[in-house]
């Protein structure tokens, strides 16, 4: 592959052949790759490095052409700065490397149906919206996974916003501090629960 923005395209249609990025996620980038197709200027095409280097001004670009004419509310406009990010950051890490990309591993995100549903005894509850499952499609932009082997065959998998505040950390730490509290002792499988 080359690396000129025209590469980006072909890394999105390769990752969707090779099931790495399902229908709609390989849509979303491209939607997201013509939108800032025409803010480039020829050494931006050229090179996927200068594209990176100069994002922060094409998206200002982006931003002032979309959002004047009121065809795109900001919301939507981070939405498609973020996939062009991750694109980046998955044509730097798979595209090179037959390789990494014959083991790229996504996660699936599944959304539920919003509305109420009544379960087994009746009572109404509002679904949950979305639930993680492991397959091969995408984790969430801005979202860092971390994994911890606890014991043969069982870890712990824990997903925190890659821009994790003080007080969030707290509340995952108090979380932490209750599982302790409540977790059995490992004395031999006596079953005793810590104090």
């Amino acid at each position: 592959m080359n690396n000129n923005f025209q590469s980006l395209f072909d890394f999105v249609d390769a990752a969707e052949k090779n099931r790495k990025y399902g229908s709609n996620t390989a849509t979303g980038l491209r939607v997201a790759l013509h939108l800032f197709e025409p803010e480039l200027n020829d050494q931006e095409r050229e090179s996927i490095e200068t594209f990176k280097n100069n994002l922060t001004e094409i998206y200002q670009n982006v931003y002032s052409t979309n959002s004047k004419n009121n065809k795109l509310t900001a919301a939507s406009l981070e939405i498609y700065r973020r996939r062009i990010t991750s694109l980046i950051k998955d044509y730097e890490t798979y595209a090179h490397d037959p390789a990494k990309m014959a083991t790229w591993t996504r996660v699936i995100r599944l959304r539920g149906s919003r509305s109420k549903k009544k379960n087994e005894n009746g009572s109404t509850n509002s679904l949950s919206g979305e639930r993680n499952i492991p397959s091969t499609t995408e984790l969430s932009t801005g979202i860092t996974r971390f994994e911890l082997l606890l014991r043969p065959n069982i870890k712990a998998i824990i997903l925190t916003p890659s821009d994790l505040t003080v007080e969030e950390a707290r509340k995952i730490k108090g979380y932490i501090t209750y599982l302790e509290s409540t977790a059995k002792v490992d004395d031999g499988g006596s079953g005793e629960v810590a104090e």
